[in-house]
């Protein structure tokens, strides 16, 4: 059986929400499942002595104009995020406590907080909001508020961190198929050119 997509991402990338809907039709057109690893990108960027990419003026207004195009050419909404960068532990712990016993509605719920943040404004780093969105899925408020701030939501995204690092994850998105990385949105068509036999 071929082996998955591991899907790292931070749900306060737009890349990821640029790629989110692309890596899962590639999946399902060679067969691979998709394992979504949200992750805490400032983590990971520190583990690989990497600067944070929106630190440099010039960058920063290069990603804010290409973040809107990105998403116009993958067929998106979006609006821009009233607070960037933002810290998205709260919903990767929730996602990582709900993926445990749920999968499928973990992976629905991080479709609705990528485009939450990224069409609708919203500020995935609060609590209530968080919350909120949760429970559009059915997901209790007790539920949502252990996933954010109980043991099991930390160790399950701290691993997912660590297992990033060791991957050599470099940025959000990144995808790790049969051992090779691709890094961004923008080689979702070496993805599946690769799977396709492609240099191989």
């Amino acid at each position: 059986m071929a082996g998955p997509i591991h899907f790292y991402f931070d749900f306060a990338s737009p890349y990821a929400y640029c790629a989110a809907g692309e890596v899962e039709k590639i999946g399902a057109e060679f067969g691979r499942a998709i394992e979504w690893r949200p992750i805490l990108l400032w983590a990971v960027l520190k583990a690989h002595g990497i600067a944070p990419p929106m630190d440099s003026p010039v960058k920063r207004a290069y990603f804010l104009n290409d973040m809107q195009r990105s998403a116009a050419f993958f067929g998106l909404a979006y609006r821009q995020p009233a607070k960037l960068p933002l810290s998205s532990h709260l919903a990767a712990r929730l996602f990582h406590a709900t993926a445990k016993s749920e999968p499928r509605l973990a992976i629905a719920l991080a479709r609705r907080l990528l485009s939450a943040f990224f069409a609708e404004q919203k500020d995935i780093s609060d609590e209530a909001t968080v919350t909120a969105l949760a429970a559009e899925l059915g997901i209790p408020a007790d539920a949502a508020a252990d996933g954010m701030k109980g043991s099991l939501g930390r160790s399950l995204l701290e691993s997912a961190v660590q297992e990033a690092v060791s991957a050599g994850a470099v940025g959000s998105p990144y995808f790790l198929v049969d051992g090779e990385g691709f890094f961004g949105a923008d080689r979702l068509p070496q993805l599946r050119w690769f799977l396709g036999g492609g240099g191989r």
